[in-house]
Parts: structure tokens; C-alpha cells; sequence
């Protein structure tokens, strides 16, 4: 049985423009894909492109040639594509930003679309191409109710756009609706229920069929995300295989975990100001960040196990007070290693380093994506490796 594909998220380089794209694609992918092909594994970039340069790839064909020479160079074909955040990742303040525009907004789909299309202007036909995409919308404390109608409108209009670019290209592109906490979408569950009310069941456009909506929309699951929520993943990946839902991706991600009020202590020492990190106690107590959370410590400290959005190194745990959800990661993946069929995609999204710092490490990033990579590797082989 052939290993799913492993790749990383490129959301953790703040490449806003095509001169640092390609840089970064020099500078970073290229010694990691060259890392995999020594360990035996194929690789091919996880991309994000923010608005202005997803329209420079559009617009302009020499900017594309360029990016797709870069993609040659660095020996790693488009595998999937980040289509989450719409621009300013790495901004110095993101938080709530990051959900803006949302599946609302006209400008998320147009967004949306172009990417696909230029991606499957990179790829060769045939090629099954996921984009994660955000759980619909944030609505925090006074904010206007979302309209779930037209989100599901738009999205089946994205779907209808995909279903033109397979039959152009023979690229099939597919949507993945990305759970997260706090988001419209929360849980696998959830986003099952609003894909089959409103969009696979009802249709959210008469002109659009059942069959294209399911072959152009899915979900990603991210492990940290459900994490988060206690939601257990194996179960929820089974519950969207019955359902007939695709999952083209799989972000493997970790979070914090804080085990007593020595944890929880360490835990707020790294709140920082750029990234949400969403934070939830085992017996209910949820806070939209990790201030709030310091503000309410009280609710939290009783806990015997708190996390937070907040994604750390995948080879890291410790069995102490402030540890993560490694061991689910593990788990998560060697099971996906032994079901049969075709596996997801698997993306790492390690995209903190930069507020991380170097209390994981101060090797360069290329080192640390490639230790992640070889960590998630290992339990991928566990069946090969131990037959």
C-alpha cells in the first residue's frame, strides 16, 4: 500500500508577493523536498497565495511562467492550495481578521475561483487538486446574524466554477469547508449538517447539480481544530465517509495542552498578538483567546485538561503540565496508514514558528518542517515498517 501524500502548509512564509514567493520556494521548499525524495517520499508544495498575488498569477502569464519554473526548480509540483486567509497572514495583528471576507462576500468567491483557476493551469490533468477554505464566517458579540442561504449560494456557485475548470483542464479542484472553534462551523458535524440541509439536500441552486456539488465540495480536517473542540477525529472521518462528504485534506496540526494550573500558567505565557488561539476546558468553560482567558483564570484553573488553538511543533509532547496532542496526532495517523482506499491528502500546519520563536528549537524552518515531516512520516510507515 502506497503512503498517502505528505506535504506543509506554506501559509507559515509571509510571501505576499511573486519576488518572495519564488524566494521562499527557493529558500524553503526546495531543501525540503529534497529532504523527502532522500527519505524516499515524493513531495509537492502546499501553497497559499494571498489576493494580490493569486490576481498577478492570473492576470499575468510571464509572472506565472516565473512561479512555475520556481515550482520546478525547487523539484516539488502544486499539490493543494491554503485558501483560508484571504491576505495579511503575517500582519503584525490578524486575530478575527483572518475569517474576513467571508463566504458572504462576493470577493471570497471570486478569490477562491481564480486560485483554482490558476492552479489548474500548474498542474497536469487528472490531478485532484484540494483548497481548505474557512468554516464559512466568524460572528462574534454583536455582529450581524450570517445568512446561510447565500454563503450555501456562493458556495455552489464555487463548485459550478470548478466543474468549468475540470471540463477545461481536467483538473478537479475540490472545496473544503475547514472546521475551526468559534467559527459557524465548529465541528465535522456541523459542517455535515449545513452541507446536506443547504446545499447537498435543499440546493442552493437550482442550476447546479447534486453531482457536481459533492465531486467540487468537501471538508478539511484539521486534528488541532478538533482538538480544540473535543471532537473525536477518527470517529468524525468515519461519519463523513457514511455520509458520502469528501475530505481531499488533512491539516495535521497539534495544540497546547495544559494539564493542571501549573499548565495553565505556562500555557498563558504564550499568548502573543498576532494569532487567535481559541481556548477550551474540558468541563465547558470556552474563551475566544488566551487574554480572555487569563482574565477569567479562575473558571479555567479547576480543569484537567485545557487547549488552545494554538499550533506547536508536531514531535513535541511532554508528559508534564503543559504538554500537547501529539499522541492523538499519532494516533490519527497510523490508522489513517492501515484504512484502505485512497487517503487524503496530509498537510502539516506548523504556521507559528514565528511567534514561537525559538523555545522549540533555532534551527532553520526548512530543519524544523523537515522534523515534522519525518515524525509524521514514521507513523505512516509504522505498518510497512513493522510487517
Amino acid at each position: 500500500m502506497a503512503s498517502p501524500r505528505l506535504t506543509y502548509c506554506g501559509n507559515v512564509h509571509a510571501a505576499d508577493d511573486l519576488d518572495t514567493a519564488v524566494a521562499m520556494l527557493r529558500q524553503h521548499t526546495a531543501p525540503v523536498a529534497a529532504a523527502a525524495r532522500a527519505a524516499g517520499r515524493d513531495f509537492g508544495v502546499g501553497a497559499w497565495w494571498p489576493h494580490a498575488l493569486a490576481v498577478q498569477l492570473a492576470t499575468d502569464a510571464a509572472a506565472r511562467d516565473r512561479y512555475a519554473a520556481a515550482l520546478h526548480d525547487a523539484g516539488a509540483p502544486l499539490w493543494t492550495l491554503n485558501v483560508f486567509p484571504f491576505g495579511g497572514f503575517h500582519d503584525e495583528v490578524v486575530k478575527t481578521a483572518v475569517y474576513r471576507p467571508d463566504w458572504s462576500d462576493e470577493d471570497r468567491l471570486q478569490y477562491t475561483r481564480t486560485c483554482a483557476a490558476v492552479a489548474a493551469s500548474l498542474v497536469p490533468a487528472g490531478t485532484v487538486l484540494p483548497l481548505s477554505t474557512l468554516p464559512l464566517a466568524y460572528r462574534g458579540p454583536g455582529d450581524e446574524a450570517p445568512d446561510l442561504r447565500l454563503m450555501a449560494r456562493n458556495l455552489a456557485r464555487c463548485a459550478s466554477a470548478f466543474a468549468a475548470i475540470e471540463e477545461a483542464t481536467g483538473v478537479r479542484c475540490v472545496l473544503a469547508l475547514e472546521p475551526e472553534p468559534d467559527c459557524l462551523l465548529e465541528t465535522c458535524a456541523a459542517t455535515t449538517t449545513f452541507l446536506e440541509r443547504w446545499i447537498f439536500d435543499e440546493g442552493a441552486w437550482a442550476t447546479v447539480s447534486g453531482d457536481v456539488l459533492r465531486r467540487h465540495l468537501g471538508v478539511c480536517v484539521d486534528l488541532c481544530h478538533l482538538a480544540v473542540v473535543g471532537e473525536e477525529p477518527l470517529g468524525a472521518l468515519a461519519m463523513l465517509r457514511a455520509h458520502g462528504i469528501a475530505v481531499p485534506k488533512v491539516q495535521v496540526s497539534a495544540c497546547f495542552e495544559a494539564r493542571d494550573e501549573a499548565g495553565l500558567d505556562r500555557l498563558l505565557a504564550f499568548a502573543e498578538p498576532r494569532y487567535l488561539h481559541q481556548t477550551v476546558a474540558e468541563h465547558g468553560p470556552r474563551a475566544l483567546d488566551l487574554p480572555l482567558v487569563a482574565a477569567r483564570r479562575s473558571e479555567f484553573a479547576g480543569a484537567r485538561r485545557v487547549r488552545s488553538h494554538y499550533h506547536v511543533p508536531l514531535y513535541w509532547d511532554d508528559p508534564g503540565s503543559l504538554g500537547s496532542t501529539r499522541a492523538e496526532v499519532d494516533r490519527v495517523l497510523r490508522a489513517i496508514a492501515r484504512a484502505p482506499g485512497e487517503a487524503p491528502l496530509l498537510e502539516v500546519e506548523t504556521y507559528t514558528w514565528h511567534v514561537l520563536g525559538d523555545r522549540f528549537g533555532a534551527e532553520p524552518l526548512a530543519v524544523r518542517i523537515v522534523r515534522e515531516l519525518d515524525w509524521a512520516a514514521a507513523r505512516l510507515d509504522f505498518d510497512r515498517t513493522n510487517s
